[in-house]
Order: structure tokens, then C-alpha cells, then sequence
């Protein structure tokens, strides 16, 4: 099955190279610790008179003291309660001082939200002492009422050096060097080998995604490479800080040559059983390129400049490095090439360039897209029936309805099908014929002896591809039993047990005496603990075990098919709203089962604090004010009158730093605060709401309400930041990712479609529109930072469900904005109105009918409500209440299933990922979706 995703593998990242061997002097380095990307500016502090105003009344108090990384470096962070006054001297406030060395010396800096101090450059495994005095003021004029003493023991720091990504791609007039992460190295030995072109499949299968070469492999991985350069190099990062810095290359001849580089490196004087390694090679070409099930659409770009390159001579080769197809990009830089299984890697050259693209690594990860859905064929079979599942001996019911891929009839057609067993083996075939309306029907007829499990139908619709129903068969009986469960009218109290009533009886009205009962109870916190108000949140989310299963005693029946079920509490700490979902099994004579569930709330009180955020889902744009709306509720839905509700905005903090090891590379770890940043008193009246509003930063929140009357607290945690679950739900622009937005929710054929793609930067790509069997329309584009629209003619010939926008946005790279070539991707389904064929259909049948006789139905349809539907066949099936999955089969809907959105079926790969300059960052920073 093919993999979803968008083969989009543009090879952006800025690697480097090294120096000359021939100097005796170590080569200097170019330092790069790189400012926040272009596409997140900081934020630009506020005007003091805003901030007073908006934390006014707000007490000044030391919320935290971290160590944490701030541009690679160890850096001391002070968190406040409320914005502090910029214009005062904090170094006669703040104090740091080093238990065997005295007081420290160092610039106090303060954060853009004047919320936190910091001092860079912390010595590691230093015991420190932190004094804040008395009297440090805040920008809303509170001063800080007592003087606050902190201790800490700052982190170990060893040496490190590795290459800060596993493969790049470096534009040739914009590569200045290889990007390295050093921490205190001072010094690095590095050995540049070029990939032997007739090795180069080879090679890229050896090597995978190494970071580093071992010495057990070296002498394998070096013989398909050639040493052409090497050198020492002068790092020189600051003391204890976690830099980026570049190996030069521009100016070395033997690395300017085409072709595909693997540079290892060593700490100076040092000798390890494996060293950092790397591999990289120079063009100008931009490749990305959908991978479908037969061919493979390769757009060719410049990386300066992003406009479509024509001449491109493409070559498909496999593992061995066989050329299997060739071809050259047309005006437009498109070439279209056949693609078999064997393929490994693409190459694209163009004069002295060269770009190659690995098609067996992993898809590029579109995951944040919504591209889910069936695979689209041509043909699609719309089978149903009146139930599920069957017993061996059944019939099984078949109807089916043969549909283009816009869900119109098409002429009838035989149907070759194929029925499996849940062994995979054949069970039968035959040829499904229509009847003059074009209506397919069937009776499968099960042996007695049918094997139990998931069978399945495979239809032959032409084309190589086959449409999957599946139906169960079990060893089932028509339910003979009646079983009811009844507990409490009223949430029970935690420290109360559940007593639940159970009644059992035979269908045919008989109790079910002396039957068996067996069971088990879960136990899960009820967020919406108030049916009445739906979206608010009861209950805490930090409280932990509250999720319990137990089992329950089996008992049995009395005489008149009744008992009674105790279930002890074992939740009575419990301080959130509770949900016991009890479900009981009673057992026929003869064993067989019917089970029934039963939900009973459990309330810590009698009234509960609510709340729920006033934005869609559990993301928000961040840098801007968040709000939410409180109350106090009974079980009813009553909205009561409180008093004194205390509300708390709590940040839940992650400090991320970097590890490096040999064998695992560059890893992450964090330190997890949480932070209450804002805490208001409010009062509710009866039958009302109050509502608050929090200003955020990009990051995890988490909103408390507590109620004094009963000490009960309620929260809800969001994420301020990037919507992520959309692309056109308005939310902030992504620095990996194209926003792309329609302006109508779908569109009838031949309409006219208003795109408008909002990339994180201006820059030059393309536009695509295309399907599971490729691209149908595309398009150059230039789109400035803040987005343009453009118009797009729908083909009226383009009927079908599986149609996706997508779009590819290449940032130019600019030598004097020290910014590299940066690839941003957008996908969004584009959906066809297809609500004229929608029929409302309306029944009339007696509501009882004795078994086995006839009954008169009358039915009718109705399009768009006041239309009369045109003369056509209903058919109409139904399921008997004794089935024991009528309560769960879903009735197939026609009117969605040959129209829905369906997936996006290509295969995505990516060779050399684009990294802002080669450098990794952790998951807690903007930007970074990990």
C-alpha cells in the first residue's frame, strides 16, 4: 500500500565544509550563532503604561529560579509573578554568588515580557546562592515585600562536538560553511572524502542515517569514497556555551567539484571508537517530486530565487546504481518519469550541479495536513445489506450500487468477486451481474461449517485495483434475554458505594431465574460532568489515578431474575467528578452472553466550579489575550450564585536542554515547572457567568478555578501557539508550513476556486492541484510575506473526490541576511458541492407487524426540500431486534460515501531535511514541530 504524504524533498539545509590540509595553521571559523529566524521576530516589549494597567493590583513574588539554555548557553532565570520596571538597576537588587569563588559578576538582562531576569554564561557544577532584595519594583509600582534566598547547583558540562545535521544540501553561491555544534572544543580534525560515482547507490544504502562513523565500518564505507581534503580547524566557541559555527568551504578547490561529500570529524588530539560524520553535497537544484503508484512528477526549482530550472536531466537509478528511467525537466521544470519498486535514488543534474534524492527513506511527515480518507478509484462499489454479521448456514444479503468517482451511475457492468475466509484462503468466485436498473444483488449462502471471523469480498473494478467489503460471521444466536441495570437518579458521593439493581428476563416474558451475572466497572474522570452545559470542564487535570477497572463477583439471579450489585468505592480521595460505567454479562442456561452497560456519575459535592475556553479546540494563537468563562453548577445545569472563586493562570514550563552522546547524537532533555502566573478573585451571580481573559506567550497553559465553599478545583489545560489542526482555520503561519485558505466551503464543477496562500516568508514556488493519479493543474508563483490570492478555473472534467492544493514556497536564500534557502509546504482537500443529490426520504409503516406475514410501506423523496425527487427503485432492508449487534451497525450512507473526501495517496520521501542553519532546537521553542 502506498505510504500518504507529499514527496516533497527539497534540499535547503545550509551544511559547510572544511579547510586546507596544506596550511600549517588551523583554519579560522566562522561563528554562527544564529539570530531568532527572520519569520519570528521577538516580540518588542510593550509601553510600560499598557503593562501597568493591564497587571494592576497584581503583588510582586518570585515565581521561580532555573537553570536553563539560552542560545546554547547555561543561563540563570528568575521567573516574577508580574512585569518588572526596566529602568531600575537590578544589579543592586539582584545578587549571585558562587559558594567557593564569592559573588559573580555578569550583566542581568531582562526578558522581552519583562517578566523574567536572567545572567548568561553559568560555570557548570557550581553550588550558587541567589538573593533577591527587598523593595525590587514592578511596572504596575508593587515592590517585592520580603527578600527572597534561593539555592542551586548548576549542571555538569562535557566537551562535545558533533555535525548538526545528518545530510545537507548546500546552494553553491550561498554555502559557507559546514555547521558544527561545539561545546567547549576549542579545536576539531576533519577529513573530507567525495562518494565514488560509480558507488553512490551503494554507498547512501550503507550508510542510512549515521550520524557518526564507527571504526568496525570505516574501512567498508571508505573504500567506495576517496580522501580529496583535510584539515584543522580553530572552533574557539565561548566558555561553556553551545554554539553553531561553520567550517569554511567557499574558498577550497577540491571541494568545489559536483558530487556527493562525507566529512568525519575528531576533537583534536582525541581518539574515539567512533567519530562524528556527516554528508553533503552542492548544487543549485531544487528538487520536489510526487511519488504515485506507477510514475513519479519531478518539479526542478533554482534554490536562488525558487523559479522553476528547464533542462534538468533527471535519472531514476536503483541500489545497485542501474539507471531505470531518464528524463529532462520542460519549461516549467516538470519532467514525468515511470517508477517500479526497484527505484532507489533520483539525481538531477544540470552542468556542474548535482542533487540526489533517496526514494526509500521515510515519507516526508504530513501529518499535520488533513489527508486522510479511502483510497479513490475510478469505480467505486457502494455494497449494502441489512446488517453485519452472520452465522454459519446464514445468507448473507448483498446490494450494491456501481458508482464513477464522483458517485455517478455508470453503464452495469459484470463484476468479478472473490470471497476470502478469515484464513485468506478462497472460498469461492463468481461474477456479480446488475439487474435492469442497475442494481446488484446477491445471496451468499455460508456453509454450516464457515470458519468464524472477518471474511471478505474483493471486487474486481478494472485497473489493477480491488474494492475490500468485509462482513463477520460468528457462532451467535438471536438474543433470547432482556437485561436492565438501574443504579442511582442522583450522582453518588465518592466515599459512597454503588449499589446497582439488576433485572433479567426472557424475551418471551419468563424471568431469568437462577441465571448468572458476571461483570467489570471502570472508572474514568467526567470532564463534561453537566450534560445541560455542554463544553465546560469539571474537575481537575493534574489529579492523577483516578482511572480504575475492577472485576466484579459473579452472582446470580433470585427466583423473580433480580439481584443486586455492591461495588465498594474505592475513589473516596477523590476530588474531580468521576464517571462509573458498570458493564454486566448474564448468561443464558447454555452460557452465551448479553451485555449491557450502565453510567453512573459521581460527584465530590453538590455543586462543582466549571470552565471552558472561549476559542475552538485546545490550541490559541499565542502573543495575544486568551479568554474563558467561569461558573458554579449543580447537577441540573443550575448556574449558582459564588463568591470569592479563585482563578489561576498557570504556565507549565519545560526548560529543554541538549545532550550529545556517540551512538545516539544530539538528544533532549527538559525540566518540567509549573509557574502560576495570574491569580484573580471573581463572583458569580445565580443564573450568570463571569468571564476573564489572560495575556499568553507561545507555550503549555493551564487555567484553575477553585470554589472555597468546598475547596473543589476545575481546570483545563491549552496550548498557546501555532493551530496546527487545520490549514485554513486562521490560525498563525507556521516557519515550516504554507496556510492555505478557500473562500467557499466547496465549490460546484467548472466554478471558479479564490486561493490565498500565506507563506512564513515571501518567496517563489509553485501552486498544484492533483489526485491519487497525479497532478491535474499547476502553476509558478511569487507570494509576498503577508499572502496573495489567486484565482483558480475548476475543470469541469476534474469530478472527482480525491483532489488536494497543495503548495511549495521557497525562501530565497540571501548571503547578506546571513539566511539560507528554506523550503514551507501547505496541503488542503478541495471539496466539490455535491448537495443537489441529496434525497430526504421519508417512511410509513406500521409501527408492530406479527412475524413472517406482509405489511404495506409507503416511502418518499424529496430533493433540497421543495423538490420532488424524480421516479426511481427504493429498496428497502431491515434487521431484527434479537441480532446482538443492532445496537451498534452503522447504516451505510449513500449520499456520503462515493462523495466524501478521500486520502491523498502518494509516497513522500526526503533525503537531506532544511534546517535553519543546521541547527537542532528542542521541542518547547517556537517554531520547531518535532
Amino acid at each position: 500500500m502506498f505510504n500518504k504524504g507529499l514527496l516533497l524533498a527539497c534540499a535547503l539545509a545550509l551544511l559547510s565544509a572544511c579547510d586546507s590540509s596544506t596550511s600549517g595553521k588551523p583554519a579560522p571559523v566562522e561563528k554562527t550563532v544564529a539570530p531568532a529566524p527572520a519569520e519570528t521576530p521577538a516580540p518588542k516589549r510593550e509601553d510600560p503604561a499598557v503593562l501597568a494597567k493591564r497587571y494592576e493590583g497584581r503583588e510582586l513574588t518570585v515565581l521561580d529560579v532555573s537553570e536553563v539554555q539560552l542560545d546554547g548557553a547555561a543561563t540563570l532565570s528568575i521567573s516574577f509573578s508580574a512585569p518588572l520596571d526596566a529602568k531600575q538597576d537590578f544589579a543592586t537588587k539582584v545578587h549571585l554568588v558562587d559558594t567557593v569563588k564569592g559573588k559573580l559578576d555578569g550583566a542581568w538582562e531582562l526578558s522581552d515580557n519583562q517578566m523574567e531576569l536572567r545572567l548568561r554564561h553559568l560555570e557548570p557544577q557550581r553550588k550558587l546562592v541567589l538573593t533577591v532584595d527587598k523593595g525590587l519594583l514592578a511596572v504596575n509600582g508593587k515592590q517585592l515585600d520580603s527578600e527572597s534566598i534561593t539555592r542551586l547547583e548548576t549542571r555538569d558540562m562535557q566537551p562535545t562536538i558533533g555535525f548538526a545535521s545528518r545530510g545537507s544540501l548546500l546552494p553553491t553561491r550561498l554555502a559557507e560553511g559546514l555547521p558544527v555544534i561545539a561545546l567547549n572544543v576549542d579545536k576539531v580534525d576533519v577529513e573530507f572524502f567525495r562518494v565514488k560515482p560509480d558507488m553512490l547507490s551503494t554507498f547512501l544504502a550503507n550508510w542510512g542515517r549515521n550520524s557518526s562513523l564507527y571504526y568496525y565500518q570505516s574501512k567498508e564505507t571508505l573504500d567506495m569514497a576517496e580522501l580529496v581534503y583535510s584539515g584543522r580547524f580553530d572552533l574557539n566557541p565561548a566558555r561553556n556555551t553551545r554554539e553553531t559555527v561553520l567550517l569554511p568551504i567557499a574558498g577550497i578547490k577540491p571541494l568545489q567539484a559536483p558530487g556527493v561529500y562525507l566529512a568525519v570529524m575528531r576533537a583534536s588530539g582525541t581518539y574515539d571508537y567512533s567519530q562524528p560524520a556527516t554528508l553533503f553535497t552542492l548544487s543549485d537544484i531544487g528538487v520536489s517530486a510526487h511519488r504515485y503508484r506507477d510514475r513519479i512528477d519531478v518539479f526542478a526549482q533554482a534554490l536562488e530565487g525558487g523559479k522553476a530550472l528547464s533542462g534538468v536531466n533527471l535519472e531514476i537509478h536503483d541500489e545497485k546504481g542501474k539507471l531505470l528511467a531518464q528524463a529532462t525537466s520542460d519549461g516549467k521544470g516538470h519532467a514525468q518519469l515511470p517508477i517500479t519498486p526497484k527505484a532507489d535514488t533520483l539525481i538531477a543534474t544540470q552542468g556542474v550541479h548535482t542533487t540526489l534524492l533517496r526514494l526509500n527513506t521515510a515519507a516526508l511527515d504530513l501529518a499535520e495536513f488533513d489527508i486522510t480518507g479511502p483510497q479513490a478509484n475510478p469505480l467505486q462499489f457502494f455494497i449494502f445489506g441489512p446488517r453485519d454479521l452472520y452465522r454459519p448456514g446464514e445468507t448473507v444479503l448483498l446490494n450494491g450500487l456501481l458508482r464513477d468517482q464522483d458517485g455517478k451511475p455508470v453503464k452495469a457492468q459484470p463484476v468479478s468477486v472473490e470471497v476470502r475466509r478469515p484464513d485468506e484462503q478462497v472460498s469461492r468466485k463468481f461474477v456479480w451481474e446488475a439487474d435492469s436498473n442497475g442494481l446488484y444483488q446477491y445471496q451468499l449462502q455460508l456453509a454450516t461449517e464457515a470458519p468464524t471471523g472477518r471474511w471478505q469480498l474483493l471486487l474486481d473494478l478494472g485497473g489493477g485495483r480491488k474494492q475490500v467489503y468485509e462482513f463477520l460471521v460468528e457462532d451467535f444466536l438471536p438474543e433470547r434475554l432482556a437485561l436492565e441495570l438501574k443504579g442511582s437518579n442522583t450522582p453518588l458521593s465518592p466515599d459512597e458505594d454503588a449499589r446497582i439493581q439488576v433485572n433479567g428476563r426472557y424475551l418471551y416474558g419468563a424471568p431469568a431465574a437462577g441465571n448468572r451475572l458476571s461483570g467489570q466497572a471502570y472508572v474514568r474522570p467526567l470532564r463534561e460532568a453537566v450534560p445541560a452545559l455542554p463544553g465546560y470542564q469539571f474537575g481537575s487535570v493534574t489529579e492523577t489515578d483516578l482511572n480504575q477497572d475492577l472485576e466484579l463477583d459473579e452472582v446470580t439471579l433470585d427466583q423473580a431474575g433480580k439481584a443486586v450489585v455492591d461495588i465498594e468505592s474505592r475513589w473516596a480521595e477523590a476530588r474531580s467528578p468521576l464517571q462509573l460505567t458498570v458493564q454486566a454479562s448474564l448468561q443464558e442456561s447454555g452460557g452465551r452472553p448479553i451485555t449491557r452497560r450502565l453510567e453512573q456519575p459521581i460527584w465530590p459535592a453538590e455543586r462543582l466550579p466549571g470552565l471552558r475556553g472561549l476559542f475552538e479546540g485546545e490550541e490559541t494563537d499565542s502573543d495575544g489575550p486568551v479568554e474563558f468563562e467561569f461558573l458554579v453548577a449543580d447537577r441540573d445545569g443550575n448556574k449558582l450564585a459564588a463568591d470569592a472563586l479563585k482563578v489561576r493562570l498557570v504556565r507549565e514550563r519545560r526548560d529543554y536542554y541538549w545532550n550529545y552522546s556517540q551512538s545516539d547524537g544530539w538528544s533532549y532533555a527538559y525540566n518540567e515547572k509549573f509557574l502560576t502566573q495570574n491569580e484573580e478573585t471573581i463572583s458569580v451571580k445565580a443564573g450568570s457567568t463571569a468571564k476573564l481573559s489572560f495575556q499568553v506567550e507561545w507555550g503549555p497553559y493551564r487555567v484553575e478555578v477553585e470554589d472555597p465553599q468546598t475547596g473543589l478545583v476545575s481546570s483545563e489545560r491549552f496550548w498557546a501557539g501555532y493551530r496546527a489542526q487545520d490549514n485554513a482555520e486562521g490560525g498563525a503561519v507556521r516557519p515550516d508550513q504554507v496556510k492555505l485558505a478557500l473562500d467557499k466551503p466547496s465549490y460546484t464543477d467548472g466554478a471558479t476556486a479564490k486561493v490565498t496562500v500565506t507563506p512564513p516568508a515571501a518567496g517563489s514556488g509553485y501552486l498544484m492541484i492533483g489526485s491519487s493519479d497525479g497532478p491535474l493543474w499547476w502553476q509558478e508563483i511569487d507570494v509576498p510575506a503577508e499572502g496573495k490570492t489567486f484565482d483558480v478555473q475548476l475543470d469541469k472534467a476534474w469530478a472527482r473526490h480525491d483532489l488536494y492544493i497543495s503548495a511549495l514556497v521557497i525562501r530565497p536564500g540571501e548571503r547578506k541576511a546571513n539566511a539560507t534557502p528554506k523550503r514551507a509546504v501547505g496541503v488542503l482537500h478541495l471539496p466539490l458541492d455535491r448537495a443537489e443529490r441529496k434525497l430526504a426520504l421519508s417512511l410509513q409503516a406500521p409501527e408492530k407487524n406479527a412475524p413472517e406475514t406482509a405489511f404495506d410501506s409507503e416511502s418518499k423523496g424529496r430533493q433540497r426540500r421543495w423538490q420532488c425527487a424524480q421516479a426511481g427503485a427504493c429498496v428497502v432492508v431491515g434487521g431484527g431486534r434479537g441480532h446482538p449487534q443492532h445496537h451498534r451497525f452503522q447504516n451505510p450512507r449513500p449520499v456520503r460515501q462515493p462523495v466524501r473526501a478521500q486520502g491523498l495517496w502518494c509516497r513522500s520521501t526526503g533525503h537531506l531535511r532544511p534546517v535553519d542553519r543546521g541547527r537542532p532546537r528542542p521541542p518547547g521553542q517556537p517554531g520547531v514541530r518535532w
